[in-house]
């Protein structure tokens, strides 16, 4: 690699450790949300720009654009872990919601991997931890694994690294992907938040088939990379039952 090439990746990689999760905090500061990536994040913050929006103006927004809604995470999140947020900022409710973690990474690899190549792009957003367009969806996850949650990109960090500290789940609650629309509706009833739009569709790559895109090996070898996540967020019967039925 040219040297040039050398300051880029340490450049890269010295970003992608830096990271901090976003916490949106709302104007009122009763409610707040950590975002974790590949768990209808994009769905999330469309519906709580629209919270914001029809606070700020008494009038509702049917759609809005990724500049609108980078322009209120600019004003209400923050890029911070949860251990470290101040008391005088921590609103009154916290919540996050994660996802079956086998699931979220193979839809990593999907919107990220297989679906750039599709597009004719040249570079993976994870070239700089030596993850190519041309890789399997095994050789992905062969390298994956050898770096840990404080230097991988975000979309494969582990969701226990975002939420937990020491084993501490340190928001109020937990929604799970698998069970959105319920979930949300229990914190938009309380919060008079507005119902969750469906922003980002998955890629056909990642629906049309029914088959495990996981082996057996690849299926155990992610489960016990992301074993805080399972263990902790309650997806412990989910990934055993599909290791048995892969045997």
């Amino acid at each position: 690699m040219k040297k040039s090439g050398i300051i880029k990746k340490s450049l890269r990689n010295y970003k992608v450790a830096r990271h901090r999760p976003k916490v949106w905090i709302l104007p009122s500061s009763k409610i707040g949300y950590v975002k974790i990536t590949k768990v209808a994040s994009s769905s999330v913050e469309l519906a709580l720009s629209k919270y914001i929006y029809q606070a700020s103006t008494g009038e509702n927004m049917l759609d809005m654009d990724k500049e609108i809604i980078r322009t209120y995470a600019d004003q209400y999140a923050i890029h911070t872990d949860l251990k470290d947020l101040p008391a005088d900022r921590r609103p009154e409710f916290l919540f996050s919601f994660v996802r079956n973690p086998l699931a979220r990474l193979h839809s990593s690899y999907v919107n990220k991997i297989e679906d750039v190549r599709t597009a004719g792009e040249d570079q993976s957003i994870f070239w700089n931890h030596g993850i190519t367009l041309d890789m399997s969806f095994e050789a992905f996850i062969e390298r994956l694994i050898e770096i840990p949650d404080p230097k991988i990109d975000r979309h494969l960090r582990s969701q226990a690294s975002v939420l937990c500290d020491k084993g501490n789940v340190l928001v109020d609650y937990v929604g799970r992907f698998e069970n959105m629309a319920e979930d949300w509706k229990i914190i938009a009833e309380q919060y008079k938040l507005p119902l969750l739009p469906h922003k980002n569709k998955s890629s056909k790559s990642e629906t049309s088939s029914p088959q495990s895109p996981y082996t057996h090996q690849t299926a155990k070898i992610v489960a016990d990379r992301y074993r805080e996540d399972i263990e902790t967020f309650g997806y412990a019967d989910e990934v055993q039952h599909l290791l048995d039925s892969l045997q």
